[in-house]
């Protein structure tokens, strides 16, 4: 079965009972816009993929996903308590919590949204080219969901300490530390993810494996969602609408004001 059109934001496709999800924007970089997290939501609502054994996410072009769009991310009030239509958290919600396993085939660009997508995922193949990052700081802003799911697979220390110098890690890295299962070659990580896929589901009921994968994040990578959208609330409205502001006018951001409010006592 193949859904979706060549210009479709998502290409569908499910063989031998794993479907495969192909963020399907890359002049885009497969950034999450309202469009790209409305078709991820839809194709995962569809009879042939919900009826699939395993999932596997993959990107086209050079990322797999460079994170949140920022003209929805502004426009669509995904920073605020009511934001308009479903948001990338939605999408985040709906990989960690499926049942069954979910591998990314991580290739290119893995940034902010794009990385916590993969946190959501249970597993990762990345790319030898992959490159992992959360820049979202430097926009006044913070991958509320990333932090939670990095810090327990990494550790709190590590993970605030990649949150707060955006530091990038290339793919041997993202191995040693236990962020990707193994390291492929570009061309050959959405075929290893399948195979991956496939291995997991021949000859495992569905019952054991979901069993496993709520016994694994039992007390460690279970998330409060509702605690992740009211994080939200900690942040500043001037910080992130300066940093993406400034972000979309191609300048840097002028935080001093904030530091001296800060300084000030007048926070």
């Amino acid at each position: 079965m193949t859904a979706a059109t060549d210009d479709a934001p998502v290409r569908v496709s499910v063989e031998d009972g794993i479907a495969v999800l192909v963020l399907a924007m890359p002049t885009r970089r497969n950034a999450l816009s309202a469009a790209l997290v409305g078709a991820c939501l839809d194709a995962l609502g569809q009879p042939p993929v919900r009826a699939a054994r395993a999932l596997v996410l993959a990107g086209d072009g050079p990322a797999f996903c460079a994170g949140a769009d920022i003209g929805d991310l502004l426009g669509a009030g995904w920073l605020t308590a009511n934001p308009l239509g479903p948001t990338p958290m939605d999408l985040f919600e709906a990989i960690h919590r499926d049942p069954r396993p979910v591998i990314a085939a991580a290739t290119g660009l893995v940034l902010g949204g794009g990385f916590e997508l993969t946190l959501c995922c249970d597993l990762v193949v990345a790319a030898a080219d992959a490159v992992f990052a959360f820049p979202e700081i430097a926009h006044g802003v913070m991958p509320n969901t990333g932090l939670l799911l990095l810090g327990s697979l990494i550790g709190p220390r590590r993970a605030l300490e990649l949150v707060l110098t955006r530091r990038r890690l290339a793919a041997a890295e993202a191995f040693a530390v236990g962020l990707a299962s193994s390291v492929e070659p570009p061309e050959a990580t959405r075929p290893a993810a399948i195979a991956l896929a496939r291995r997991i589901v021949t000859g495992a009921p569905p019952t054991a494996i979901a069993a496993a994968k709520r016994s694994m994040r039992h007390g460690s990578s279970d998330i409060d969602w509702a605690f992740v959208r009211a994080s939200l609330a900690h942040l500043s409205p001037a910080e992130w609408q300066e940093g993406l502001h400034a972000f979309t006018q191609r300048r840097q951001p002028d935080y001093d004001p904030f530091w001296r409010n800060h300084a000030a006592g007048n926070v």
